[in-house]
């Protein structure tokens, strides 16, 4: 789907009431900033939705757009040959296409919508005048990208001292704060992650993650409703975590 049927879908539907761009944006890195930083971002920006399968940008494209998510899920992956690696996925109030700061800077990775997505899309021309001649956006920008920087380096020390069980817990404790809705027996998660996708996410493999799930089922830590997770246990979890 190209970006201008996008548009048309927007035209055709309530994305494009200006009080959701300020929610979306309230709710993003830049929720902070006001007065004319916020207005000229909020001027810039147009809302779109995205069905599943959309690829938003590809591997090695030129910057076009920094995306803010309002609703859905997008998967990055990026290719190594013949083979495809899941580098992890973002949720709403998360951004993707971060390169597009630095002109002449190529994607590293392919974004791809999982869940249908909501965002305010920041053109990049548009965004990069705004980034020279708005301090505050700037500081709210350089912000962003070492949040960005400080998960990449966390993911990484988990994957150097932690063990498998004690990772796919933190990436259920994870994917409930960012997916999670209520449940009769706890927390929902709302993303469809399939064991293959939590195997590739937590370095590990599907077997291994289709074993400790039947296992923290058994215990009462999680239940399982219609192929997604439900968080059933989160303090006994969050304790198991922080004592690995």
């Amino acid at each position: 789907m190209t970006l201008a049927r996008g548009r048309a879908r927007e035209a055709e539907s309530p994305v494009g009431d200006p009080s959701r761009k300020g929610e979306v944006l309230d709710t993003s890195p830049f929720g902070p900033l006001t007065g004319d930083a916020r207005e000229a971002l909020l001027d810039l920006g147009r809302l779109e939705r995205c069905p599943r399968r959309t690829r938003l940008y590809t591997q090695g494209d030129a910057s076009r757009a920094l995306w803010l998510l309002g609703a859905g899920r997008v998967r990055l992956e990026r290719q190594r040959g013949d083979r495809t690696l899941v580098i992890g996925h973002r949720g709403p109030g998360e951004t993707i296409g971060e390169h597009v700061a630095v002109s002449g800077v190529s994607a590293a990775e392919t974004a791809i919508v999982v869940d249908e997505v909501q965002a305010l899309v920041l053109p990049a021309p548009g965004l990069r005048k705004l980034l020279a001649s708005s301090g505050p956006l700037r500081a709210a920008m350089a912000a962003a990208l070492v949040d960005r920087y400080r998960a990449a380096q966390d993911r990484l020390e988990s994957l150097l001292l932690h063990g498998v069980e004690a990772r796919l817990m933190s990436f259920l404790l994870g994917a409930a704060r960012r997916w999670g809705a209520p449940h009769a027996r706890g927390e929902l998660v709302s993303a469809s992650f399939t064991h293959a996708d939590i195997a590739m996410l937590i370095g590990s493999t599907r077997e291994t993650v289709t074993l400790l799930l039947g296992r923290m089922r058994r215990a009462g830590l999680i239940d399982f409703e219609r192929r997604r997770i439900v968080v059933s246990d989160r303090a006994a979890i969050e304790q198991r975590v922080s004592g690995s």
